[in-house]
């Protein structure tokens, strides 16, 4: 497995996004009123707004979608054609495990 993102909480999605932008590089490859998707060199950077989301976490692909861990999690398809399976891991942290579809994978230039 690889990390393919890590989620950070932003009070504000237009000023954050212009601060990746200008300060670390980031472009922008997706976005709505919820959630930005900055790529960097060597992963992916998502800006989630404060007030639609709880919690901060990394984003763990997972290959194959029966590989999702259904089983300790709740399966989240996204707006943007993923499929994520949240869980804790034993000290709090939140941990996505994430599938992108073949269409999705294309779209957003994945490797796996």
């Amino acid at each position: 497995m690889k990390i393919d993102h890590v989620a950070i909480l932003v009070d504000n999605l237009d000023v954050s996004q212009e601060w990746y932008e200008k300060n670390c590089g980031a472009e922008l490859i997706f976005k709505d009123h919820k959630y930005r998707r900055m790529k960097m060199k060597n992963t992916t950077i998502a800006l989630i707004s404060k007030h639609h989301y709880k919690h901060a976490h990394i984003g763990l692909l997972v290959c194959d979608y029966g590989d999702l861990p259904s089983d300790l999690g709740k399966l989240v398809h996204h707006r943007d054609g993923t499929t994520g399976c949240y869980v804790m891991d034993p000290d709090g942290n939140m941990v996505e495990f994430i599938h992108y579809n073949e269409d999705c994978k294309n779209k957003m230039g994945i490797e796996e």
